[in-house]
């Protein structure tokens, strides 16, 4: 018997029960159509024999996030509380808002390098390289606040006022995060392989559809944190259907038994129902898992969560028209634009050192202009100059706008390292500042590109619906684009982002462009 059963089912060893069988198996491959379950009906009304069992699953990320908290906060309280009076922490409110401000340092660190992202979440190797990264820069900012920050708020406290006393500090709270974090990792990779954290879903459909889900949730990422079965169309009234070769393994056995009877049966934590053709289904048959707390997903809804954009190649407008989103409060609006000018003048004092070295650098090379303009299209199709510090050779679009290669030739040598540092896009801070773009939006294409794209690529002109950003969900999810494929994918990051807009997630975007700093992908 499988897990997948309820313990009442697996007792009574019925004959024919379903379960979920393991991936690989052999069961039940005897015909690549499913047509031998009768059709459901939707009936008057019915009752179950035992309601659907549901299980809490953990989310995986908030579980190693609490224990991060939990284990960094004790070994920084620990190492403040035994070395404060050596280091002359006599008054317990210091010692409280350094332990505080601490941790709160390294876990917005441990958040923007990615250390709770899906990929590090199945990859113990990625999980720690990229904690000693985070706690590594984390170190450098307490530093910096500890010394200027705290220093003048509490002046008499010779800790603050000491640079080597706040470097001390600062390290050694680096260095016990650093142990406090690998033991939060090693415990949690220890739940993950008891199956702590693993979703059983139940996919209704076995057709393209289907076949789709399957092969997305058995890539790297997903696969460790997801198991899959299937169930025929005809178990909620769909037509027969032909079934892939991939998906005969997942199909459950259900030897004629109704949903009603699976619904109390199945340990399933999440239902989705994939059926190719949706005319005539008896959607009333899936109500037991619902109203028992088991979600159960339209199939573009249970996409765009799993991926984190708008899938335009299984797109239905009505999906879109019909669903929550796509609104921006006047009040979400304000705060926005306040965000939007804050950062962007402090951004712009703080980086002045780095943009008059870069200058200089540029000058050096071959004596050109430091600046480079561009035509761009932001909210409502509006175009606008956006600024750059110059990358390319001064005669780089004699031919014409084009889109930059991997390795481009027209790419100067001080230009290839302030591509790849992200240094050159200093300068987009002062479009941000008098409002022709925002921190956190869709990149800003070129008019002659928008054209273009705009005829090829279904719905993406909707991208224009906001202000263009200088930093985005495209932008930490995909790689640098430079084709029409990478255009669609990126704009369904965009419609994603437009679609599921709030303040928190311009922060959450801020934060983990971090990330895409350190790690750069296909930077051209």
């Amino acid at each position: 018997m499988s897990r997948f059963v309820s313990p009442e089912t697996r007792e009574g060893a019925v004959a024919g029960v379903a379960h979920f069988p393991r991936r690989g198996s052999r069961e039940d491959r005897s015909s690549p159509v499913i047509g031998n379950v009768p059709r459901a009906s939707a009936p008057e009304g019915y009752e179950l024999t035992a309601k659907p069992s549901h299980r809490y699953v953990p989310n995986s990320a908030l579980v190693l996030f609490l224990l991060d908290f939990v284990f960094l906060g004790i070994a920084q309280a620990g190492l403040f509380g035994g070395i404060g009076g050596r280091l002359d922490i006599h008054n317990p409110t210091q010692l409280w808002l350094l332990v505080f401000v601490s941790l709160g340092v390294h876990l917005a660190f441990l958040y923007a390098a990615g250390c709770f992202r899906r990929d590090t979440l199945i990859n113990f190797a990625t999980a720690t390289s990229r904690l000693a990264v985070a706690l590594g820069f984390s170190a450098v900012v307490l530093l910096v606040l500890m010394h200027f920050v705290m220093g003048a708020i509490f002046p008499d406290a010779i800790i603050f006022r000491s640079i080597s006393r706040s470097a001390t500090i600062a390290f050694l709270g680096m260095g016990v995060s650093l142990c406090a974090g690998l033991y939060s990792r090693v415990l949690f990779f220890a739940m993950a392989r008891r199956h702590w954290f693993r979703r059983r879903v139940l996919i209704v459909g076995t057709g393209s559809r289907a076949l789709y889900l399957y092969n997305l949730l058995n890539n790297d990422s997903h696969r460790e944190l997801t198991e899959l079965a299937f169930l025929p169309e005809t178990v909620i009234g769909g037509e027969p259907t032909q079934v892939p070769s991939a998906l005969l393994d997942s199909i459950l056995p259900i030897s004629g038994k109704s949903v009603e009877q699976l619904a109390s049966e199945l340990l399933v934590d999440e239902l989705v129902v994939a059926v190719d053709e949706q005319r005539g289904l008896a959607l009333e048959t899936l109500l037991p898992w619902k109203t028992n707390g088991i979600p159960v997903f339209e199939f573009n809804a249970f996409i765009e969560r799993e991926t984190g954009r708008v899938d335009l190649r299984w797109l239905e407008l009505s999906y879109l028209l019909f669903s929550n989103g796509f609104q921006i409060r006047l009040m979400d609006a304000a705060l926005k634009r306040l965000m939007d000018i804050l950062v962007s003048s402090v951004a712009l004092l703080v980086s002045l050192p780095v943009l008059a070295i870069s200058a200089g650098a540029i000058v050096m090379e071959d004596f050109g202009p430091v600046f480079y303009r561009q035509t761009r299209v932001t909210q409502g199709g509006r175009t606008f100059w956006i600024y750059k510090l110059r990358t390319m050779r001064t005669d780089a679009e004699k031919f014409g706008a084009q889109w930059a290669e991997e390795d481009d030739p027209r790419i100067t040598r001080v230009g290839r390292i302030l591509r790849r540092t992200r240094v050159d896009e200093i300068p987009q801070l002062f479009n941000v500042l008098i409002g022709q773009m925002s921190l956190v939006g869709p990149r800003p294409e070129r008019p002659l590109f928008v054209n273009d794209l705009s005829k090829k690529i279904r719905l993406y002109s909707l991208r224009h619906n906001v202000k263009s950003g200088l930093t985005g969900w495209a932008q930490i999810n995909y790689p640098y684009g430079a084709s029409e494929e990478d255009a669609r994918r990126k704009l369904e990051y965009d419609l994603y982002y437009m679609k599921n807009y709030s303040l928190l997630r311009d922060l959450s975007i801020m934060l983990q462009t971090f990330r895409v700093l350190i790690w750069p992908q296909g930077v051209r």
